[in-house]
């Protein structure tokens, strides 16, 4: 359920971008990645808990600068954005490696959530408990900034009719931008979360992606419980298979992706797109 929530978090970046401007972030790993390795650098000098507030704004600014060159890709075939980011993905990568390093990094957990406790049963992580308590905090605050606010009825409607918010005087392209920033944010705090459960090595973003992807696709383009159902799924169906066949639990993930679009090609609770030719 903890693996679950933590993909959620991944997903749900990948899907504001994707749903709103209708762009395959492939970017949206390596911009993980760097959220986890940005923290690494910040964590001795200020605390864990600045660097989680520091290191997402670091990356939502490098989202920033990266839609800039996405957006000389909207309104054209999806393509054309897939590629840019793909191409910013391995970017992103090198310069992770030029600046801290093709090795690896063991993070060890914060000192206040370091080793386990006793549930009586089993000895269980202290660290992965805040995590899914972060995780739940975050997806609470992003529902309620889509569900009860003004800017997040612009968001949704821009996903939806981009020509009406124009002409209802809004300007969309600061809406794209600030989206975009905004998922670029939240994989960064993932990348943070996640890293000392993971490492951190310049290839994990690469890993995170194809789950959010996968994630998106099983829970519907554009949905907000789509991505948090599918996260819980994807991410329960991979530890426990992880339990039976250690080898085969990344099959697992793209044969329950399969299975739910030969039962429902646009995901569990997904509408139509744009990109549906």
């Amino acid at each position: 359920m903890i693996l679950g929530l933590l993909y959620a978090v991944i997903a749900l970046g990948f899907m504001l971008i994707l749903g709103t401007m209708e762009v395959i972030n492939f970017a949206h790993g390596a911009l993980f990645a760097l959220g986890g390795y940005i923290a690494m650098s910040l964590q001795p000098h200020v605390g864990w808990w600045t660097a989680l507030v520091l290191a997402p704004l670091g990356v939502g600014l490098v989202g920033l600068l990266l839609e800039l060159g996405v957006r000389r890709t909207y309104g054209r075939d999806p393509l054309f954005g897939l590629l840019f980011t793909f191409g910013a993905a391995l970017a992103i990568e090198e310069i992770i490696r030029i600046i801290w390093s093709p090795r690896g990094y063991t993070i060890a957990a914060p000192a206040f959530v370091a080793g386990p406790f006793h549930l009586g049963f089993l000895f269980y992580s202290k660290y992965r408990v805040l995590v899914a308590v972060l995780a739940v905090g975050l997806l609470t605050l992003v529902w309620g900034f889509l569900e009860k606010t003004p800017y997040g009825a612009i968001v949704k409607a821009g996903a939806h009719d981009g020509e009406m918010v124009r002409a209802l005087g809004i300007n969309l392209g600061l809406v794209r931008s600030l989206v975009f920033g905004l998922g670029a944010a939240m994989a960064g705090v993932a990348g943070v979360i996640a890293a000392p459960m993971w490492s951190l090595k310049p290839t994990v973003g690469a890993e995170a992606v194809m789950p959010a992807f996968i994630v998106v696709v099983i829970g519907g383009i554009g949905s907000f419980w789509g991505a948090v159902i599918g996260g819980l799924l994807l991410g329960t169906t991979s530890a426990l298979s992880n339990l039976v066949v250690p080898r085969g639990s990344i099959l697992v993930m793209y044969v329950l992706m399969a299975i739910v679009l030969l039962w429902r090609p646009r995901g569990l609770l997904g509408q139509k797109s744009i990109l549906e030719l």
